[in-house]
């Protein structure tokens, strides 16, 4: 998904910042690395963890993956979202490749 939204100028492409930013919950390490380092970006992460069990009723999907990352050991945490429709865009973009994932 990344590579097919990356552009030359990726900061200005919306949909491949959105998937950047939720690229964290496909490696423990990268999202452990995250807390150490970056914790403005590990808060988001793990807040979105947290969303993705809280919205499991309007995407049925999210469900099953927030059992895998907390049986993985994604630890998910309630924080304010400083940009709530970016919080939503994250959430859609799951449920689009969770959707898609048997394409591949």
């Amino acid at each position: 998904f990344l590579e097919l939204n990356y552009s030359v100028d990726a900061s200005k492409n919306y949909r491949y910042g959105i998937a950047k930013s939720i690229e964290a919950l496909s490696d423990i390490n990268k999202f452990l690395e995250l807390k150490d380092k970056d914790i403005e970006k590990y808060n988001e992460i793990s807040n979105l963890i947290w969303e993705l069990e809280e919205n499991s009723s309007k995407y049925p999907s999210l469900k099953t993956l927030s059992w895998e990352l907390w049986g993985y050991g994604f630890d998910g945490e309630k924080h304010t979202p400083e940009d709530n429709e970016r919080l939503k865009e994250q959430l859609k973009t799951i449920d689009l490749l969770l959707g898609t994932k048997y394409w591949h």
